[in-house]
């Protein structure tokens, strides 16, 4: 993984030239308007694409390397596969922009968010329309005259709009603590963040490898490994340092139905009797703002041994993960240990 974050990074600084030139195309180059759009479309790659974990692309990487072992050396053609993969990194970015918006979040990845960056503002929704509206001219740019590129540009737009669904399901579900039930999330969590971050990078290294079939057999595993990563970013928003991951975490003052909310809520519904008061509190104090109620909500967590009880289950989730991954087919078996190591550098990720 660590190698094909590198090739990532190098890959991301042709991604860029493509996605300047692709936008501004759309203006006359002898304009001062081609110069203000394609100085904007650099400071916004800077600032929003560049600097990430790249776990999206590097897993579509290493499973394209496993899928074609002669592409283990560094090539053209293995650049060009780098490339494709990076789109995936302005795919998160466009979904990243709109989400802090929506959240009201203050900072990503230890700065502040991009809408609230200087000059820019709600100006931001614009500049994430655009980085969706172009995905596909670089990836087309990428991979030209590539047999499944349609397949590819299908893939995603079916992974968008999974996504947005998603994240219906997620701001429909803010406040709504009656709907904090283990179906819901599930449902919510696949939509949102399962199949965008860990089945599409699959499904694009299967279709670069003209692989058409097995999609499915993957999609099991793919979802399981979705549903760790984001319960892990909802047990971080609440216990981890924001020196590491580099976000606020606003999780309990939005109100959001996360994994910890969700456990909560049915360990205390468990036995109502007992936890009458815990279960009035938390409905009080939960979507707060207020610190003292956002405090009385991380109390009520620690009361209920919410920190010690999720990783065990991130220990046991792992496991069986690992026995999902184990049941791929023999045909594309090279994905295995490409997705036991993604498994294995989640557990007990701090950020």
């Amino acid at each position: 993984m660590f190698a094909s974050r590198k090739l990532v990074e190098t890959a991301l600084g042709e991604v860029k030239k493509k996605f300047v030139r692709v936008v501004s195309a759309k203006l006359p180059a002898d304009g001062m308007e081609y110069d203000l759009v394609q100085y904007r479309c650099r400071n916004l790659f800077d600032n929003t694409v560049i600097g990430g974990k790249y776990s999206r692309a590097s897993l579509c990487v290493d499973a394209v390397r496993a899928l074609q072992p002669h592409l283990r050396d560094e090539t053209q053609e293995l650049g060009a596969v780098c490339e494709a993969a990076a789109t995936l990194e302005i795919i998160q970015s466009f979904y990243l922009i709109a989400d802090d918006i929506m959240d009201n979040s203050e900072t990503r990845r230890g700065k502040p968010c991009w809408f609230r960056r200087e000059g820019v503002g709600m100006s931001a929704i614009n500049d994430a329309f655009i980085m969706d509206s172009f995905v596909e001219d670089v990836l087309r740019l990428a991979l030209p005259g590539h047999i499944n590129l349609d397949r590819l540009c299908e893939a995603y737009r079916k992974s968008k709009q999974k996504t947005l669904i998603g994240q219906f399901l997620d701001t429909s579900s803010v406040n709504q603590i009656a709907s904090f039930t283990w179906e819901r999330y599930e449902l919510m969590v696949e939509n949102k963040t399962s199949h965008y971050t860990v089945f599409h990078p699959l499904q694009m290294a299967l279709l670069i490898s003209d692989v058409l079939a097995y999609h499915g057999s993957v999609k099991k595993a793919a979802y399981q490994i979705g549903f760790l990563f984001q319960s892990q970013d909802d047990f971080l928003d609440v216990y981890g340092d924001p020196n590491v991951t580099g976000k606020i975490g606003t999780d309990i003052q939005d109100g959001k139905c996360t994994w910890l909310a969700v456990r909560a809520l049915q360990k205390m519904h468990a036995n109502p009797q007992k936890s009458a008061q815990l279960i009035t509190d938390f409905k009080q104090c939960f979507g707060s703002t207020d610190p003292e109620k956002v405090e009385k909500i991380k109390k009520i967590y620690e009361e209920l041994q919410l920190r010690d009880e999720f990783r065990r289950f991130e220990q046991h989730f792992s496991g069986e993960i690992k026995k999902s991954i184990a049941e791929i087919p023999d045909v594309i078996q090279p994905l295995r240990p490409v997705l036991d190591g993604f498994v294995t550098k989640l557990v007990n990720r701090n950020a």
